[in-house]
């Protein structure tokens, strides 16, 4: 029979249980900072034609015309007023922030849907990258986040 004996003291016990404990801290860290930071990138896919921006629409549930209604260029504020406050916590409902655009130039894409009079897709994208979107219905007067959640107005 084979025996062994270690010598622990107290401060040996504490150390080894803070070393694992670091150790666990650091997987967190690492993997769990690692997600939640892509969980935005993921949302906010990179498009490069109009039909992966179709495509977009279709994974959230929605059937668009081919075409888009309008597409212009949209120049956001470097300080958002109050309306576009509000826009950008709707979006925050779907994973997006438009807070780092503010000051820059985007896309914006209004795709009618195909059933819905008047109801309307808007994708904004800045270098080939949805960085908000929503539906509107001009008819109702409402709009929400893309992903669903309460209509506003």
């Amino acid at each position: 029979m084979l025996t062994a004996s270690v010598k622990t003291t107290k401060t040996k016990i504490l150390g080894t249980i803070c070393v694992i404990l670091a150790v666990i801290i650091g997987i967190i860290l690492f993997f769990g900072g690692k997600s939640a930071g892509n969980a935005a990138e993921s949302i906010s896919l990179h498009v490069t034609n109009n039909e992966e921006r179709t495509k977009y629409i279709a994974s959230k549930g929605f059937e668009a015309l081919e075409e888009p209604f309008t597409i212009e260029d949209v120049l956001l504020p470097e300080e958002p007023d109050e309306i576009l406050s509000e826009y950008n916590e709707i979006q925050k409902i779907s994973g997006f922030d438009l807070s780092p655009y503010y000051g820059k130039t985007v896309k914006k894409y209004v795709y009618p849907l195909k059933d819905e009079a008047e109801t309307f897709v808007t994708l904004y994208i800045f270098e080939e990258k949805i960085i908000a979107a929503d539906v509107a219905s001009h008819i109702e007067g409402w709009q929400r986040p893309i992903d669903g959640g309460k209509n506003i107005g």
